[in-house]
């Protein structure tokens, strides 16, 4: 099993609502203090945005979408939970103008409407899809301590150098 899985899910608005998505989206997402995305364990990285299609000769009216995008720890269904539970409301505040978005207190309802407008994925921009968030902080951890150990150690003769490095990797 993956470390990780993505979700794309694409939404379509209710007409004439998409410049309501896109302000809650700034104002909600964008322009918090925190992103309700870094409150939820597992997200790797995460997008919502109103997607407007291109136009095409021939073809009238043609509705705006949110796409909500996440590559995420696997499972995926936990971590669209702690979604859930934890951004209800800047969710509702985006969703509740797709069309038969139940909203986010129904569990269940939620779940089944991500299921309807969910899209396959077929590769995932992760570079290192096989690891966890928890993997990925600890080994960007540990290249921040060996880059500090070698700034730290530059210009040491050969004996100093094997005696830092020996001191530095026993604590």
């Amino acid at each position: 099993m993956a470390a990780t899985e993505a979700l794309v899910l694409l939404a379509r608005l209710r007409s004439g609502e998409a410049g309501a998505a896109r302000d809650a989206i700034a104002e909600r997402w964008e322009g918090a203090p925190r992103s309700p995305f870094a409150a939820v364990p597992g997200t790797h990285l995460a997008r919502l945005q109103v997607l407007t299609p291109p136009a095409r000769r021939g073809r009238r009216g043609a509705r705006e979408c949110v796409l909500l995008s996440a590559d995420v720890d696997a499972p995926l269904a936990p971590w669209l939970e702690r979604l859930r539970a934890a951004a209800a409301e800047p969710l509702d505040a985006v969703l509740g103008h797709c069309a038969f978005y139940p909203g986010a207190s129904d569990a269940a309802a939620f779940r089944r409407w991500v299921a309807a407008n969910r899209l396959p994925v077929g590769f995932s921009v992760i570079g290192s899809p096989d690891a966890t968030l928890a993997e990925v902080d600890a080994a960007l951890e540990l290249r921040e301590a060996l880059a500090a150990f070698a700034e730290r150690t530059q210009g040491m003769d050969v004996a100093g150098l094997h005696a830092a490095w020996r001191v530095w990797r026993g604590a």
